[in-house]
């Protein structure tokens, strides 16, 4: 990704985590609930694959699963009763399910590896500090069990995939099959685009959007051209195409597992701090200085909770932030309930981070991690399992187009997918995405197109790189914070960029951030060196 992107990406959490690991024999988990059988019956095969041979499932088990979205949602218990429903069918097991909102997940999921407490499957992104957990002993290795009960994962999955989950040459995740390469838009309602005759297809830069702006401020006074949260993820750099960044297109690149202002240069193939070296990072963030004062950011950027989403479904803003992927305006048009277009982002941007931004780890202190893998190679084989996850029960959430099978609306009278008890935007997470049914409106061939899209992807040259934050662990924790306090200064153009820009370089400075510099380019020369 370009130094631009990602600044969540690097606010890791630096743990000093001791845990405390349980023998899988002194909790087995057994249930008088379940009537276990000695082996997968012939209809629980029927779809899916439970992995290698005849394996063992006699003894039923309850596996504590944890993931991140908009929770709670209304319908959890009945979506998760027909997942377990099934799932005793086909590996005799259930999930006791913790799904997480944002706002708290990572720090719970820091609470469960510290004190031990049972893990089986996990969401463990590159970006929640996964190299660090890796490290301090939270997930299993997974290659045997891959081997043994993850057939179907290797058979279905882009090798390329394997890549983001490896730690010291050891897969410790597995990451979800979608887009392997990254790139980003902004997408406006359709209504308004077409009430003033705006095309689309001219945007080619961030700047060519002014005069719309202008426009929308000046007819639209209801609404933010432009709405940030600087305390979220929502920053113009979702579309990175400025007129400076075109000049010298993929030179910078985020280096996964470091903290978002270390980027690698790599017209000098060396590690650089973008707030002081990055000229095309400095030309955006004085560009949204200039826009904030001009109004067209809304004035609260860096201090609302609010969402842009959020905001755009209040009939606060007229556009949103998201990937550039195929079919993703009619993806997000679906899940908010307003008809949307996008702008035409970069080419996609294969690296570390965007094939390990969506991974599944295994607990140590998992009760069955052979179970586990059965139950994550289902998620990526039965499409029954991955589409209850992420779209919930037919005829309940949604229905299926009569003559189309693998098509599915919302049922009669029902306005948004929110409105169904169950939306926790959970599809780009588990298992396999191209097992997902379309909606209504999407394009027949979508997972034809998400082929074509990976085909050109653009690969980094760090692919396979990820920095060890391990022998500056004490530096990476106070600079994370220091970019905690900055990211929505600079992010929302609030106050004046070269102000800020000042005080921000000078605590990284006097903070250490010159020490992770000369590390993260001592192991990137090492890795280099060892690459064929």
């Amino acid at each position: 990704m370009k130094a631009a992107k990602g600044w969540g990406t690097a606010l890791s959490l630096v743990i000093a985590m001791m845990l405390v690991i349980s023998a899988c024999g002194n909790n087995d988990n057994a249930s008088s609930s379940g009537s276990p059988s000695a082996k997968p019956t012939a209809s629980s095969q029927s779809s899916g694959d439970t992995g290698s041979g005849n394996p063992d499932i006699s003894k039923y088990r309850k596996l504590k699963v944890y993931t991140v979205g908009n929770f709670p949602q209304k319908d959890t218990a009945a979506v998760v009763a027909e997942i377990n429903k099934y799932l005793k069918e086909k590996i005799n097991a259930e999930i006791d399910f913790q799904g997480l909102p944002w706002s708290s997940w990572a720090e719970k999921m820091v609470l469960a590896y510290q004190s031990g407490e049972q893990v089986d499957l996990t969401f463990a992104p590159n970006w929640s500090d996964f190299a660090n957990n890796v490290a301090k002993g939270a997930f299993l290795p997974l290659d045997e069990l891959l081997a043994q009960y993850g057939q179907g994962i290797t058979q279905t999955l882009d090798p390329r995939f394997f890549e983001g989950g490896k730690v010291n040459g050891k897969i410790y995740a597995i990451p979800t099959n979608k887009e392997i390469g990254e790139s980003h838009t902004i997408m406006l309602r359709k209504d308004m685009v077409d009430k003033y005759g705006f095309d689309v297809s001219t945007i080619n830069t961030l700047e060519d959007l002014e005069p719309w702006l202008a426009n929308i401020k000046e007819k639209e006074p209801g609404f933010a051209p432009i709405w940030l949260s600087g305390s979220g993820s929502d920053t113009l750099s979702y579309f990175d195409k400025t007129r400076k960044s075109i000049e010298e297109n993929f030179r910078y690149e985020l280096v996964a597992g470091a903290p978002a202002v270390i980027v690698l240069d790599t017209k000098m193939d060396k590690m650089v701090i973008s707030s002081m070296e990055n000229d095309a990072a400095i030309y955006r963030w004085k560009l949204y200085s200039d826009w904030f004062k001009k109004g067209y950011i809304n004035k609260d950027a860096a201090t609302t909770k609010t969402s842009t989403e959020d905001a755009l479904k209040a009939g606060k803003t007229w556009m949103k932030f998201g990937s550039d992927k195929p079919d993703s305006d009619k993806e997000d048009s679906s899940a908010t309930g307003i008809q949307l277009v996008k702008l035409k982002g970069n080419d996609p941007e294969m690296s570390t981070a965007s094939i390990s931004n969506s991974m599944m780890a295994i607990g140590r202190t998992s009760v069955d991690p052979e179970r586990t893998m059965m139950l994550l190679n289902l998620l990526h084989t039965d499409k029954h399992l991955v589409n209850l996850f992420d779209f919930g029960v037919e005829d309940r959430q949604y229905v299926k187009l009569e003559g189309q099978d693998n098509f599915i609306k919302l049922p009669d009278g029902v306005a948004t997918r929110a409105d169904t008890g169950w939306a926790p935007g959970i599809e780009w997470m588990f298992g396999n995405q191209t097992l997902t049914y379309l909606w209504e409106g999407e394009s027949a061939d979508k997972w034809e197109k998400f082929k074509e899209y990976n085909d050109r992807a653009h690969k980094v040259k760090s692919f396979g790189f990820s920095f060890n934050t391990e022998t500056v662990k004490t530096e990476v924790s106070v600079i994370s914070n220091i970019i905690k306090e900055y990211r929505p200064l600079l992010e929302t153009g609030s106050l004046d960029a070269d102000k800020v820009l000042a005080e921000y370089n000078s605590k990284l400075k006097a903070n250490g951030i010159e020490k992770i510099r000369a590390e993260a380019q001592k192991q990137y020369d090492e890795w280099k060196a060892k690459q064929p």
